[in-house]
């Protein structure tokens, strides 16, 4: 479940950063992993999604198979139907 705050991530290296490469720069980046989340709006449609995994109407199941330009504007149709915005 997320919550407020700065999550964990997923270190890939001992000393606690991701590292991967990045092509459009052409060299291996390393950074802090997590992200921070500050907002209860955002909580809210991470909820609604948490509620909606494994089903097959979750929007990402319903895009799923397409190429990826596709697979983009058919999630973003499916968030704004599926998803309620906390007011």
């Amino acid at each position: 479940m997320a919550r407020l705050g700065r999550t964990y991530g997923r270190p890939n290296t001992p000393w606690g950063t991701k590292v991967y490469f990045k092509p459009a720069m052409g060299r291996v980046i390393a950074r802090k992993p997590g992200v921070v989340r500050r907002s209860e709006k955002v909580l809210s449609i991470n909820e609604q999604l948490e509620n909606l995994a494994g089903k097959p109407d979750h929007p990402a199941t319903q895009c799923k198979g397409k190429p990826w330009r596709e697979f983009v504007s058919c999630l973003r149709t499916k968030m704004k139907e599926k998803i309620k915005k906390a007011s």
